[in-house]
């Protein structure tokens, strides 16, 4: 709006910014949002691959007595069932039920 007042709101480009910023504006937000969307969803995704990593190096460790494999299996199963219930809460999200 800012533009369209420098270059004058009684010209033709004037007018033409004037009345196209508030659909810019409204397409910038909506970009914007899905772009930390994805961010957002991409780090989730790395950090949950990271732990997993760890546990399954921790998992391999030979030195590691039964009970404690057992655990990091439980964990393993949880990390699962967590990232599971994320992906059908976020699909639940974008599609509600009727």
């Amino acid at each position: 709006m800012a533009i369209a007042q420098v270059i004058g709101t009684d010209t033709i480009w004037g007018n033409v910014i004037l009345y196209v910023a508030p659909t810019v504006s409204v397409v910038a937000g909506i970009v914007f949002y899905q772009v930390r969307l994805q961010a957002s969803w991409y780090a989730e995704r790395w950090q949950i691959r990271r732990a997993r990593k760890t546990l399954e190096g921790q998992l391999s460790n030979q030195n590691a007595s039964e009970a404690h494999k057992s655990r990091i299996k439980e964990m393993i199963e949880e990390l699962d069932r967590a990232v599971a219930e994320a992906e059908l809460s976020r699909i639940k999200s974008i599609f509600p039920s009727r």
